[in-house]
């Protein structure tokens, strides 16, 4: 009989678990997902367009025997994908930082 008791406390834990991180979710609004897609594709297309537009004034103003806008297009997209992968790992830290808080609670 004990035993029983200890798995439906476990199930009751899961539960209430799985209720908060629901609850969590709902109150996030569905635009806030499409911003955090779209400032990823800022944080990755505005170096990229910033490495072409400079790549562009240097071919006009001091040509050489290669391009600098293909030089500029190359150092935006890495630049673009640098700003991109400490963006991941803030929004990674964040999300951690929720379910360890929810954790803790659920220990309470």
């Amino acid at each position: 009989m004990a035993e029983f008791k200890n798995h439906e406390q476990d199930i009751n834990e899961m539960l209430l678990h799985k209720a908060e991180l629901l609850k969590l979710r709902s109150e996030r609004h569905w635009s806030s997902n499409f911003g955090m897609i779209a400032s990823l594709g800022g944080v990755i297309i505005t170096p990229l367009l910033l490495g072409i537009l400079g790549g562009g004034w240097l071919d006009e103003h001091y040509p050489e025997h290669f391009s600098w806008r293909l030089s500029g297009l190359f150092l935006g997209f890495l630049w673009g994908g640098i700003n991109a992968y400490f963006w991941v790992n803030i929004e990674n830290k964040k999300i951690e930082r929720l379910s360890k808080t929810i954790r803790s609670k659920k220990d309470e």
